[in-house]
């Protein structure tokens, strides 16, 4: 039985110019990680991530903690969709549903759940890249490279739309639970599943042991 563990990256640099980078905390949960999995005897024997500099930068941080020195793999079919494109759209073409109360993450969440309905609805027609058909074939591409393997023990780190996209596939989920995990997988966080050859099952979902057994509640973070 192989173990495919799907791994969101720390927290990244949300209201800055450029969010693909981890914050100074995002950087300490992934070392965090890193540490714990050491401290509980957890191994795994490779690790592929998507390309984009919040994945490797969480890879990175993750081997540091665990004291590891291993090769990670790349592929760019688990890289996040693109936030403003689907957030623009829905600004200027439904400027009634637009949220802007000055609390920052509160209305970006608001924002972002609508926006995500009607991408996957086909109302908003793509990402600036992909249309969410599109998209879902992207991750799923990446994500049988990661999983068709000989490899026992794989770690994939991305981010929360190909994780729960990945998570939609394998427990048949509509959209609008697939939309809302999106918004709930947390930084750092872990799902498990498992993979028999044939067909996946789920060990766990959104597992931040890490942070809870050690840490304060504001090292648990959503961006």
């Amino acid at each position: 039985m192989a173990e495919i563990t799907l791994i969101r990256h720390g927290q990244a640099s949300f209201g800055s110019k450029n969010y693909d980078q981890l914050s100074e905390l995002g950087q300490q949960q992934a070392v965090w990680l890193g540490e714990h999995w050491r401290q509980s005897g957890i191994e795994f024997d490779r690790i592929v991530t998507g390309t984009m500099v919040r994945h490797r930068q969480t890879a990175e941080g993750l081997l540091r903690g665990h004291g590891l020195d291993m090769p990670l793999e790349h592929h760019a079919g688990l890289n996040e969709y693109h936030f403003q494109g689907i957030l623009d759209p829905l600004r200027e073409q439904h400027p009634a549903l637009w949220q802007d109360t000055g609390h920052a993450k509160r209305d970006y969440y608001v924002n972002m759940k609508q926006a995500l309905t009607f991408w996957m609805d086909g109302r908003i027609a793509d990402d600036g890249q992909d249309s969410w058909k599109a998209f879902c074939q992207r991750i799923q591409v990446g994500f049988e490279f990661a999983y068709q393997t000989e490899a026992k023990r794989t770690l994939v780190v991305s981010s929360g739309g190909p994780i729960s996209v990945i998570l939609a596939e394998v427990l048949k989920l509509d959209h609008a639970t697939t939309r809302n995990i999106t918004l709930q997988i947390k930084n750092s966080s872990c799902s498990k599943l498992l993979y028999n050859g044939r067909e996946f099952s789920m060990d766990s979902f959104n597992d931040i042991s890490h942070l809870r057994s050690n840490h304060t509640p504001s090292a648990i973070t959503f961006s």
